[in-house]
């Protein structure tokens, strides 16, 4: 950790954690701006973490951090884990001050609510990015200290002073071995099924009875952890490919050849699609928190045609007359021109610096 005291570069601590589709968009901003040389970078979140693990695996310090949750809902925890986060507080005064932090990086959730008022009460700069269409209780007290504060969607707080719309941040590595971006034309309808690893079993299930009425229809399926039980199961069809996990620099060989995704509602998930001219199939978690994607989803529909079902109406049937009908639908475009878009604003604001 000693070289973070070097005042040669600036020092960015990043604060999210816990699922992919947030932790990519961190990781995006530090493949981006590692090229300059003139940052150094810490990652703060819990120990033996998902976040933990990547910032060993690309040489980023990493600073354990336990905080508490703050809940909507009547718990008795409310009344004395406030206390805890507010200790956490006074550890982050030290540590911005021993480690010469400059800025610090929020994309969401309450480990960054402590970090976030120590940097504040320090005067250090807060920046902070807010992936899907409805924020969460953290982000809207983080707002309020904020230097700045980007948007993947368009919204009325938006007056480019303070808030910016940046769209979503997209991670460099999709990009990474990319020599050709002509459209690729595939004989049969391509559909990548990228629904992620939790609370997606219905999905899953939903398809199994699908495809055998499905047989001139190409399929890349990816499991993730939870969902490897299926893959025997899938396997048995000519016409699927699946994946246990895909690495972003794999993704983007299939997102290539995509045609059509059948997908949840996840922020970097859509915007992903979006750039490699995949048309969505959107089933939103039921029951997400603020509802955000089915929100999310509403905005892909009217924007960009997607089509969204209901996970508990009908959702066999539907998915099934939408491939029926989107059958000779082929990629058309690719829209890799504003892959950048989000990270250049970002650097540019950073750049103030």
């Amino acid at each position: 950790m000693t070289h973070l005291k070097e005042k040669t570069k600036i020092n960015i601590a990043l604060t999210w954690g816990s699922t992919w589709w947030h932790v990519f968009p961190l990781l995006s901003i530090y493949n981006y701006l590692k090229k300059e040389q003139n940052y150094n970078f810490i990652w703060v979140w819990e120990e033996w973490s998902l976040e933990d693990e990547i910032s060993y695996t690309h040489n980023i310090d990493f600073f354990d951090i336990p905080a508490w949750k703050i809940r909507r809902y009547y718990d008795k925890k409310n009344f004395y884990e406030p206390l805890k986060n507010i200790t956490w507080i006074f550890f982050w005064i030290y540590y911005i001050l021993r480690y010469k932090i400059d800025i610090v990086f929020s994309k969401w959730w309450y480990v960054a609510l402590p970090l976030c008022i120590a940097a504040f009460i320090l005067r250090k700069k807060i920046y902070i990015h807010e992936s899907d269409s409805v924020s969460g209780v953290a982000n809207k007290i983080i707002w309020k200290v904020a230097t700045k504060v980007f948007y993947t969607f368009p919204n009325h707080e938006i007056d480019n002073k303070k808030h910016f719309l940046s769209w979503q941040i997209l991670n460099p590595e999709l990009l990474e071995k990319i020599h050709n971006v002509s459209v690729w034309i595939n004989t049969n309808l391509n559909v990548l099924v990228i629904a992620w690893s939790q609370w997606s079993t219905k999905i899953f299930e939903t398809l199994l009875k699908l495809l055998p009425d499905l047989p001139d229809i190409d399929f890349q399926i990816v499991l993730w952890e939870k969902n490897l039980r299926f893959r025997d199961d899938f396997k048995e069809y000519p016409n699927v490919i699946v994946h246990d996990f895909l690495t972003q620099q794999k993704l983007w060989l299939i997102m290539k050849k995509t045609d059509i995704a059948i997908t949840r509602a996840w922020a970097t998930t859509l915007w992903e699609l979006n750039m490699f001219g995949i048309h969505s199939m959107i089933i939103p978690l039921p029951g997400s928190a603020w509802d955000h994607q089915e929100k999310n989803a509403q905005y892909f529909k009217e924007n960009y045609w997607s089509d969204v079902f209901n996970e508990n109406n009908n959702l066999e049937i539907e998915l099934f007359r939408k491939l029926q009908k989107y059958k000779w639908l082929r990629k058309s475009w690719l829209n890799l021109d504003w892959f950048y878009k989000s990270l250049q604003i970002i650097e540019a604001e950073i750049k103030e610096l």
